[in-house]
């Protein structure tokens, strides 16, 4: 090969290697396609970068208990970071959100660089369904605080804000991880995911699904349903899982923005644009 080609060559290769590769997770009832318009912006704004999918679940897949979705998801994520050592990024899609976390606080040594979470129920959600009416959702504990209620996507992460003892009890993904309940895996939980280097968080006013919706934020509902922002949350002033030590070293970033409803946070070009595409490095 002579030295002009070996020349191009090597600065293609570097060009190509220049932003770490991005990985997709959607979120409930969706598919990898759900993450196309983001696909065609990284890849003009970003030539060259490698861009994956969790393809291993599926619309009807999304209603399993969220910990086993995040088995069915581990061993193809595990497979990309194997092969990218350098480090990848996760942007992780609504309920998808809670997976990534699931999968980021039980893979001892993942190489995530940047998290991005994008519109997802991080503190829980109550509510939040169009159409849901108050008498159902007031009610609605009484069948997800029970073991077959756990057998439900929903009931991982339903936090009844008159109801904690319950929710305590019986979550077995969101309480276990946020330690609202004494996990004996807070610490490894803690210590895998302090290995992100920065999570952005991603909600607005408008979502219209995630109730609160601040939930985004790590923000939720007090007794008297009031939302109290991350700061005032007890896994925040405890540092139960890092969300402190991630705050304090300026490794935490948050976007409230408004007008944009559920479905479009991943199909606004305005917002791919100007907030996910900063932070793909």
């Amino acid at each position: 090969m002579g030295k002009t080609r070996m020349f191009w060559f090597l600065f293609f290769v570097g060009f190509c290697a220049a932003y770490k590769p991005v990985v997709f997770i959607h979120g409930f009832n969706g598919t990898p396609e759900d993450g196309n318009l983001i696909k065609d912006i990284i890849q003009k704004m970003h030539p060259g970068t490698l861009y994956y999918t969790a393809n291993a679940f599926n619309r009807t897949d999304t209603v399993k208990p969220l910990w086993e979705e995040v088995a069915i998801v581990k061993p193809q994520l595990v497979k990309y970071m194997e092969a990218h050592p350098d480090g990848i990024h996760l942007i992780c899609y609504s309920q998808g959100g809670l997976v990534c976390r699931g999968l980021l606080s039980t893979i001892p040594d993942h190489n995530v660089d940047t998290l991005i979470a994008v519109s997802s129920p991080m503190a829980g959600i109550y509510g939040g369904f169009k159409g849901l009416p108050e008498c159902i959702r007031r009610n609605l504990y009484r069948l997800l605080y029970s073991k077959m209620g756990q057998r439900n996507f929903l009931g991982n992460y339903w936090k009844d804000p008159h109801h904690l003892e319950l929710y305590e009890k019986f979550s077995d993904f969101l309480a276990p991880l946020n330690n609202d309940s004494i996990s004996p895996h807070i610490t490894e939980f803690k210590h895998n995911f302090l290995r992100i280097k920065r999570m952005v968080l991603i909600g607005g006013p408008n979502d219209g699904l995630i109730r609160p919706w601040q939930s985004s934020l790590f923000g939720f509902y007090d007794e008297n349903e009031i939302v109290q922002d991350m700061k005032k949350q007890q896994y925040f002033i405890k540092d139960s899982f890092g969300l402190r030590t991630m705050y304090e070293q300026n490794r935490l970033f948050m976007y409230n923005i408004k007008g944009i409803v559920h479905k479009q946070w991943v199909r606004n070009p305005d917002v791919i644009k100007g907030v996910f595409m900063k932070w793909l490095n």
